[in-house]
């Protein structure tokens, strides 16, 4: 796929973004962590010429930004109207596998359960509305639960005592963590904050997986440049692109 880059920015433009290893740029191939060629946050970056602060981590959660002071630091440090954008959820659903797998019948949390997700995106909405920055979130890439499940899970823990714990349903990896989705959603409506949707991209493809890489929740380089062609599109009304210095 071919990213055209239509129009472009005649100023720079900062955006402070909290991410994690899909914005990152990184993904799985044989079963190693490589990094993609042209990452959609530079598709993104270059077409409306932004001065990115890249705080993705592989590994980030909604949870550890909060624990950690890292969006209260962005705050501190922003000056009203500047831009951050949240693209986080994708860990926060994940489990520890391997305990799962210790005892598939018990009482397993993910990450960050999915109420304190609710009420960390709602607090984090609003000390974002309260310091005055513009802010953007993002909802999550769909996933292949069975690729995430053969790929990762089932190489890290006993695959036959996870499915016990999924009552035989290896779907229920993509339903949790669609839930996660939803909640971003709902959370940046209720607050007014906009939200690009990429998600219904990636689901409108009857070739998904194509779009994603050997672990089945990463984007590979054909899902980042979907990716960053529907960003930029939805970006539009946003960010829409001033009109170049010395034009009439």
């Amino acid at each position: 796929m071919q990213i055209k880059i239509a129009r472009t920015f005649a100023r720079e433009q900062s955006l402070t973004l909290f991410g994690d290893s899909i914005p990152k740029g990184l993904y799985f191939e044989g079963k190693r962590i490589r990094r993609i060629g042209r990452c959609a946050v530079d598709s993104v970056a270059e077409r409306f010429r932004l001065k990115v602060d890249n705080r993705s981590a592989f590994g980030m959660t909604l949870s550890k930004c909060v624990e950690k002071g890292y969006f209260a630091e962005a705050l501190r440090q922003a000056r009203p109207g500047e831009l951050i954008a949240v693209s986080l959820g994708g860990n926060d659903c994940d489990y520890d596998w391997e305990e799962v797998a210790k005892d598939p019948f018990a009482f397993h949390l993910p990450h960050t359960p999915l109420p304190l997700f609710e009420e960390l995106l709602e607090d984090t909405m609003q000390s974002f509305a309260k310091a005055g920055v513009r802010a953007v979130f993002s909802n999550l890439p769909p996933v292949s639960s069975q690729r995430y499940f053969d790929n990762v899970i089932a190489q890290r823990a006993d695959g036959a005592e996870i499915m016990k714990f999924f009552a035989g349903d290896v779907t229920n990896i993509a339903r949790h963590q669609e839930a996660y989705s939803n909640a971003i959603v709902r959370a940046a409506l209720a607050h007014g904050f906009p939200l690009i949707d990429c998600r219904t991209e990636f689901l409108m493809k009857p070739d998904m997986l194509d779009y994603l890489s050997d672990d089945g929740i990463h984007p590979n380089q054909a899902g980042h440049d979907l990716i960053a062609e529907c960003a930029i599109r939805q970006a539009e009304a946003l960010l829409p692109a001033r009109r170049e210095e010395g034009s009439a």
